[in-house]
């Protein structure tokens, strides 16, 4: 599935924590520590490889379901809830308040082969759901934080709203951005080992489907 080499961070050790000046310290480090820390992140890949290799999602409608799915399988491995709110993907409460608010990205190769520092252009906001330009996005706050995701190279990185706002260009259908050296936190993961299902997501989605139309 990902012709990407797993071992890239110990043959570039550098990259990790590639930071930026958090605004505010400690609650990106409880949202950091917990990343680090406390996910389940073998039970997590694993699910990623499965929706990712999985030949009965190709079309835009069944993007939709992997991405549904991706989704509820970080809030079960981790103590990310999610809410799928407008502009926000997440809640994360930390041991005091304020609960902060998450927006999720992830792409199988999400950083660049020949600069591992940046990432590809992706996709942040559509102008597709309002009427709006990209200086509207940059001046409107919806999360606290942006985690973006390389399943490939089983990288995880934050960064800030003010930062990621800061980024934001005009794309053919929505506002895009690109990451750097120096705009995120990359977190340091532990090495992941990764399992397989005997089911097919795409296979019970369609049997589903099927009883439910056959009750009627």
């Amino acid at each position: 599935m990902c012709n990407v080499r797993f071992s890239l961070l110990a043959k570039l050790p550098e990259m990790v924590h590639t930071t930026s000046i958090p605004n505010n310290p400690t609650m990106t480090k409880h949202l950091v520590d917990h990343l680090e820390e406390d996910v389940n992140w073998n039970k997590f890949f694993s699910i990623a490889d499965a929706l990712y290799s999985d030949k009965g999602f190709s079309t835009n409608a069944d993007n939709f379901a992997r991405t549904v799915a991706l989704e509820k399988a970080l809030s079960a491995c981790s103590s990310l809830i999610r809410v799928d709110q407008k502009g926000y993907d997440f809640t994360f409460n930390q041991q005091d308040p304020p609960e902060v608010k998450v927006e999720l990205k992830v792409a199988r190769q999400m950083f660049k082969k020949r600069d591992p520092f940046s990432t590809k252009l992706f996709k942040v906001k559509s102008f597709l759901s309002a009427k709006k330009t990209v200086e509207d996005f940059q001046e409107e706050t919806t999360f606290d934080y942006l985690l973006v995701m390389d399943l490939c190279a089983r990288r995880v990185v934050v960064v800030e709203d003010e930062i990621a706002r800061s980024l934001y260009v005009a794309g053919a259908d929505g506002a895009e951005m690109r990451l750097t050296k120096g705009d995120y936190y990359e977190c340091e993961l532990p090495p992941v080992i990764t399992s397989e299902s005997k089911l097919v997501l795409s296979e019970e989605i369609n049997f589903a489907v099927d009883r439910f139309i056959k009750s009627f």
